[in-house]
């Protein structure tokens, strides 16, 4: 019974195998053929490099407008179509860069002290291949094409290039006036030869140098007014509290230092009596240390030193700076917390100078007993004061206008028994430098060229 079961299971197993098999071979040839094709995988095609179309016009790009450095050491034409991004200093160069978006192109220029003089042949020595090839880390393979020197002028020719495969050529323009050395460095695509050409040609020579302010830090700031044309220079760490175009403007440090900076149509001071009274006026009580005259290019008037005690009965100590000029009194206004300390006669030659020592690092009035009268702040705030004077009036690009700054306004509280007034003061930025503009599609990287 046991053997029969076993053989009939086997019969079964044995059928079951035969049908599995015979269906594996008959049913493909009852269905229909399915191919699987793979396709194979084509190469990504990097995209060709594209660049604008390159301007063969160029009526349209003036370089009537002007961009005054924040630093006040020089003017520079700010072409049409380009805008100002990234103006930066330190104590011996003054450095801002241009973009055209559209263009994809760059313009680098700055203004550098020559630590001493130098010669348009020594320029060569300077700015070496090894150093100027360092200035493009944010481009690929560059390589310096060309070197010339003619007319007193290095000019130094570049092929660079963009991650992206974009090629780009620049031209570098390199002068001195025996003290400070100038460049001018133009970037464009390379379809944009004709371009560079044009800016360069237009921008080499026509940085307009103030040279009256090379004994002071190239890394101070400047308030200008195109409205009634003076300037001031200040150290950085100082702030412009309130200010507008043709009105007076207020510049403050943390420590106590207050200058203000006005015009006043229809006044002069004729004689070194006019400029006592002028003072006692302005502040009434004080004592004249001094009054000497001066001259700040085509004005001229007086310098006066004066102490006086403020109202806790503290020593005080001002010099005032009246210039005559266009049928309007200039007046730059400096008070600060030491007694009797007469600034027009702290010595502020060159050898005295202190690039890095601001009145922020120690204050009059603060140091536990000053050395002498010659100290480094008291050279500063002289150097301050002796910046002071007229430009002829400069035709600002709308970058280089100054910032206004607003000013308190009195908010008489309710009556009270007690009741004063107080002053609500709106949030007042500081001076601060044109915020930079968004750089090219291509990501075209402005640089600065310094060579040393």
């Amino acid at each position: 019974m046991n053997n029969n079961s076993a053989r009939r299971a086997s019969i079964i197993l044995g059928v079951f195998m035969a049908v599995v098999l015979l269906s594996g071979a008959i049913i493909p040839l009852l269905t229909p053929n399915q191919t699987t094709t793979s396709q194979a995988s084509e190469p990504t095609v990097a995209p060709t490099p594209t660049y604008p179309p390159a301007i063969s016009d160029f009526s349209a790009i003036s370089f009537d407008k002007v961009y005054l450095h924040p630093t006040g050491m020089y003017a520079i034409p700010e072409p049409t179509g380009w805008q100002v991004s990234q103006p930066t200093s330190n104590t011996g160069l003054a450095q801002v860069n241009m973009i055209n978006n559209t263009q994809l192109s760059v313009i680098d220029a700055f203004v550098q002290s020559a630590d001493g003089t130098i010669s348009p042949e020594d320029l060569n020595d300077r700015f070496t291949p090894e150093t100027i090839l360092e200035t493009w880390s944010n481009f690929r393979n560059p390589i310096e094409t060309n070197r010339s020197f003619a007319n007193d002028m290095l000019t130094i020719d570049f092929r660079v290039e963009l991650s992206n495969g974009q090629t780009y050529v620049a031209r570098q323009n390199i002068w001195t006036d025996g003290t400070w050395i100038y460049v001018v460095r133009v970037v464009v695509p390379e379809n944009a030869t004709e371009m560079l050409r044009f800016l360069i040609d237009n921008l080499t020579g026509s940085i307009v140098p103030f040279k009256q302010f090379e004994t002071t830090p190239f890394n101070w700031d400047a308030y200008y007014d195109p409205i009634v044309s003076h300037i001031i220079r200040y150290p950085q760490e100082w702030s412009v509290t309130d200010s507008a175009a043709g009105r007076p403007t207020s510049i403050s440090s943390e420590n106590g230092v207050n200058l203000r900076v006005e015009a006043r149509p229809g006044v002069t001071i004729a004689d070194e009596a006019a400029a006592r009274q002028w003072v006692e006026t302005e502040r009434p009580g004080a004592t004249i240390l001094s009054v000497v005259p001066v001259t700040r290019g085509e004005a001229s008037g007086f310098s006066v030193g004066y102490a006086f005690t403020d109202v806790e009965g503290a020593g005080q100590s001002g010099l005032a700076v009246l210039l005559n000029r266009a049928n309007a009194l200039h007046v730059a206004n400096l008070r600060f917390p030491d007694a009797n300390i007469d600034l027009n006669t702290i010595e502020t030659t060159p050898a005295e100078v202190s690039a890095d020592a601001t009145p922020e690092v120690a204050l009059p009035g603060l140091l536990a007993e000053p050395e002498t009268p010659s100290d480094t702040i008291y050279v500063n705030l002289a150097q301050v004061m002796q910046t002071f004077q007229v430009l002829p009036l400069l035709n600002l690009s709308a970058s280089s206008l100054p910032p206004a700054t607003p000013t308190a306004i009195p908010t008489i509280a309710a009556p009270t028994p007690e009741a004063t007034v107080e002053a609500t003061v709106e949030a007042t930025p500081e001076m601060t430098d044109a915020a930079p503009v968004e750089e090219p599609t291509a990501e075209v990287t402005a640089e600065a060229t310094a060579g040393s």
